[in-house]
């Protein structure tokens, strides 16, 4: 068998896996982490029999970089806090990040058109949204499907968005593809009831609206009442939802409650205790932390009540205080590199018509991302990282590439 003819088979069946994960990563719980561990496998044979190096290759550097920077920087954090005594075990949901420059090596010269990304994307939001339908006519009071429905609510915020990115230049029968995908996305987030995801959502419309501004809607009355029915729609699918309303009236309540000297266990008051003893506890570890995995058990050590509870749970339900507690100033560093190194790659090409779609897919990823960290985990958990780390490894060494070109 030929080499051309290898080339061939290999491109077509890491198309297939590509095409597969955005379908699968949010409904069927294993398969997303499997498609990327066969990536993994096969960036691996690349590097070892073609003698490449994704460190070194121009569009990857990036990308390999400021992901494994991350990884070394939480062992790190577990070396100083606990020695070699230490359970690395607990690592193991970073491994994506160690792993990421493989994953971009197996596909970084694969020919997939964006628009075939997503159009997977908007098969994975139709998908969930009936698994979604179909569980709360069931009876679902937070109906996720076969994941946490914070993760699954978040993940589902940053599909929508990619998934409307072309959304004005595309053909009709397109338009009208998005356009359920989008609603079956929106019934996804505020069905399974996170909070944090309609955070994101609004802060991603917004995003968007600036993104699609100048060169969609300025002078252009059709794009602007299409933009404005589209939203009109979804938002007031979140206005006719009432556990919606009540969720938020219920959380700066307790919010109020917990200000005022009310330490009763509530949902938004245990947060406001944690993230101001979060602070406290900083101050005696600032450099590198107490090591991944440790910052619950060292913040309940200075909450007022509920430490046992504070101390049970595995993050602070705050990226960036999790991290900081953790890996110090130093972990907080990486994370923000790995956060926002990518925006100033994508801003930057945000002129150049080659990657405008590249590049603004890029910022709504990574702002979605920096969103998801404000009241939940953007990176404690095996799915969020799957979808980031694949998202990120398709886009920006493209947007790279085209660049560069």
């Amino acid at each position: 068998m030929n080499e051309a003819h290898l080339d061939k088979r290999y491109s077509s069946f890491v198309i297939g896996l590509l095409i597969l994960f955005p379908i699968l990563i949010n409904s069927v719980k294993i398969l997303g982490n499997m498609i990327l561990l066969i990536l993994v496998i096969l960036g691996l044979y690349i590097a070892i029999a073609e003698k490449k190096n994704p460190f070194k290759i121009q569009e990857l550097k990036v990308f390999s970089w400021i992901t494994v920077g991350y990884f070394f920087i939480m062992l790190l954090s577990i070396l100083i806090a606990d020695g070699f005594d230490a359970r690395f075990v607990s690592l193991g949901r970073k491994a994506h990040f160690l792993l990421a420059p493989l994953i971009a090596l197996s596909i970084y010269q694969i020919d997939l058109p964006f628009k075939n990304i997503l159009l997977a994307l908007k098969a994975g939001l139709i998908i969930i949204g009936i698994v979604v339908m179909v569980q709360f006519l069931l009876g679902s009071s937070r109906p996720s499907g076969m994941i946490n429905a914070n993760i699954f609510g978040d993940i589902a915020v940053a599909m929508l968005f990619l998934s409307i990115v072309q959304v004005f230049n595309e053909k009709p029968k397109e338009q009208i593809i998005t356009f359920i995908a989008a609603i079956a996305g929106v019934v996804v987030i505020f069905l399974s009831g996170s909070r944090g995801s309609w955070l994101s959502f609004i802060i991603l419309s917004i995003t968007f609206i600036l993104l699609v501004y100048k060169p969609f809607l300025m002078g252009n009355k059709k794009n602007q009442l299409f933009l404005v029915l589209f939203f009109s729609v979804l938002f007031g699918f979140i206005g006719t939802q009432t556990d919606a309303g009540k969720k938020i009236t219920n959380a700066v309540v307790n919010i109020q409650n917990w200000d005022n000297g009310d330490k009763t266990y509530t949902s938004s008051g245990i947060r406001m205790e944690m993230w101001e003893s979060s602070l406290e506890a900083a101050k005696n570890s600032p450099w590198f932390g107490y090591g991944y995995r440790n910052s619950n058990k060292e913040v309940s050590k200075y909450v007022d009540s509920h430490n046992h509870t504070v101390a049970a749970f595995t993050h602070l339900h705050n990226e960036y205080l999790t991290t900081l507690l953790a890996g110090g100033l130093l972990g907080l560093v990486s994370l923000l590199v790995m956060l926002f190194a990518p925006i100033v790659f994508f801003y930057k090409n945000l002129k150049n018509q080659k990657t405008y779609y590249y590049a603004s897919a890029g910022i709504l990823l990574s702002i979605g991302y920096a969103t998801f960290g404000f009241t939940h985990i953007a990176f404690g958990e095996e799915h969020v990282n799957a979808f980031y780390i694949f998202m990120l490894a398709y886009l920006l060494p493209r947007l790279i590439e085209k660049y560069e070109g």
